[in-house]
């Protein structure tokens, strides 16, 4: 005994256009208590950023820099209680920018102001 299978395929013009893609997700917003009091403690090639965390230590933060007039990127993370972060390895001719990122989840963060440090004769190369 055998068996034969035979699959028909058909093809039509569906005038049914296809949907329309979906719009993207919102990234995360800007909520929540953002870190005060950031300032930047300039060692020459080492810079130290402080901040007063506005959680009682359960959030994360995020320590984004780069050169003055620059956009900054992140880092380092910091884990929660922890209230300062030294950058070593930067140029003591060059000015530096820092803002502070509060990490309240996946979706929700805040920001600090951004400081800056003001190293007199200094110019960008």
């Amino acid at each position: 005994m055998s068996a034969t299978v035979t699959a028909v395929m058909v093809l039509r013009d569906d005038p049914t256009p296809p949907p329309p893609p979906t719009a993207p997700t919102a990234g995360p917003v800007v909520d929540g208590e953002p870190p005060t009091g950031v300032r930047v403690r300039d060692d020459g090639t080492a810079i130290t950023v402080t901040w007063e965390d506005p959680s009682p230590g359960t959030v994360p933060f995020i320590v984004a820099g780069g050169r003055a007039g620059q956009q900054l990127r992140a880092m380092a993370t910091i884990n929660p209680g922890e209230t300062s972060h030294t950058v070593n390895g930067l140029n003591p001719r060059l000015n530096y920018c820092f803002t502070v990122l509060a990490v309240y989840s996946t979706e929700r963060y805040a920001t600090s102001g951004q400081v800056c440090t003001d190293r007199s004769g200094s110019t960008p190369d």
